[in-house]
């Protein structure tokens, strides 16, 4: 569908249900869509709120494309941080008036970031967002954990969408289920997952998932040695027996620090790295933790090889400039903001330790694809044998699943209208 045939289509859909949700990867596709959306308003509204994450606010490329996009009403619109109504009582109380005493058209960019109804960010906007005039979220993908993402920023669009609370939106959408592991696990099945669709499909007002990559999934798997293993059951036990009551998430964290730097995952990193540079290629190797960094540049296991750090600690800009002019590795955490910084010179990446925060991953496939140019990509996903990896990994082939069935749903529902 022609882009003009799509906005004019959005515009009347926004004007009947007053909110809307735009899924588009594209940074510069976005903003343009959602501003021309706003500007179709603006005889109806008194101000735009811009609400994003802080780190994308903070990033020239951002605030240039808004800008670029933005003649004509700049002196009508404000910038809140998704952060900053949440950990500012001042910011959010100035919100609550402005809206409180004008008519506010509000876009909420990256609205993935308020799936969690627990969070302060979350509960504040959704109190407020019965007072906004229209109501527009931006994502580049409808969800990361499962379905249960889609529920606050549902909630935030029209309360009316679901007409129920969280509780409720899991014992219909996500029935109990046990893993193998007898863990017990909120789970959607494909039937679910299409009617949570149906109530969200009016309020699709576009949507661009890019260009696909073409990957390349290789798997590695790896054995501790006899010698590990007796060490990684002390470690285990020992662990266990100083606590009284354990949190999963602390117990997999531990659990994962004792095995990740087996002897064979070390000796198949270094091979791989090896192999990739002598293609004349470069490789950005995701880890988990911190000091599996430092344990790596202290043990010197990369003497001779250039690489640089992209971390919580470094400077983003010169890591990444350092990266495209001499480094051939660059080492990441999880989780690190990489908002605005084209890794297009990169066509490798190595999960050298895993997570269970499928949005990670995804964002380190988006590093390398930020302008949303289909290209090729290796991705190899370095797994430990042992019973949490096999969990780890067949959570985030769900969460995979989940969200594949999800935009095949949308893509698919716009083809039929052709």
């Amino acid at each position: 569908m022609k882009t003009e045939e799509t906005l004019q289509k959005a515009h009347q859909t926004l004007t009947e249900l007053k909110s809307g949700i735009l899924f588009i990867n594209k940074l510069s596709k976005k903003v343009e869509m959602a501003l021309s959306l706003v500007e179709k308003k603006l005889k109806e509204v008194d101000f735009v709120i811009w609400i994003a994450p802080a780190s994308f606010l903070a990033t020239k490329l951002y605030v240039n494309e808004i800008k670029k996009n933005n003649r004509t009403f700049r002196h009508r619109t404000y910038f809140y941080t998704i952060e900053g109504l949440s950990s500012s009582d001042n910011k959010y109380l100035e919100l609550y008036n402005l809206i409180h005493n004008f008519n506010v058209f509000c876009v909420v960019d990256e609205s993935i970031t308020i799936k969690n109804t627990l969070s302060g960010r979350t509960q504040r906007l959704l109190s407020l967002s019965r007072k906004f005039a229209y109501r527009l979220i931006l994502s580049s993908i409808p969800l990361s954990r499962g379905l249960i993402d889609l529920y606050a920023q549902l909630e935030f669009l029209n309360p009316k969408i679901l007409r129920m609370n969280a509780q409720q939106f899991g014992h219909i959408f996500m029935p109990y289920k046990y893993s193998n592991y007898l863990v017990m696990r909120r789970w959607s099945r494909p039937e679910d997952e299409q009617r949570v669709y149906e109530h969200m499909k009016p309020y699709i007002l576009g949507y661009d998932f890019g260009k696909k990559l073409e990957i390349k999934y290789q798997n590695q798997y790896f054995d501790l040695t006899p010698q590990e293993e007796k060490s990684y059951l002390d470690e285990k036990c020992k662990f266990l027996q100083k606590k009284d009551q354990l949190v999963f998430l602390d117990v997999a964290q531990n659990f994962q620090r004792i095995y990740t730097f087996s002897q064979n995952k070390l000796i198949a990193l270094h091979k791989l790295v090896k192999e990739i540079i002598a293609r004349g290629e470069k490789a950005i190797i995701y880890f988990k933790f911190l000091d599996e960094i430092t344990f790596l540049k202290e043990s010197h296991y990369f003497d001779g090889i250039n690489f640089v750090e992209l971390t919580g600690k470094t400077n983003k800009k010169k890591a990444i400039k350092a990266f495209e002019r001499t480094a051939d590795i660059m080492f990441c955490t999880y989780g690190v903001d990489k908002f605005g910084l084209d890794m297009q010179i990169c066509n490798n990446i190595i999960y050298f330790s895993q997570t269970f925060n499928y949005k990670s991953k995804i964002e380190g496939l988006d590093s390398v694809n930020s302008k949303g140019i289909g290209r090729k990509v290796n991705i190899y996903d370095f797994w430990v044998k042992t019973n949490l990896e096999q969990l780890i990994s067949d959570n985030l082939e769900k969460k995979k699943n989940v969200l594949s069935n999800l935009c095949r749903m949308i893509t698919k529902e716009e083809a039929l209208k052709l």
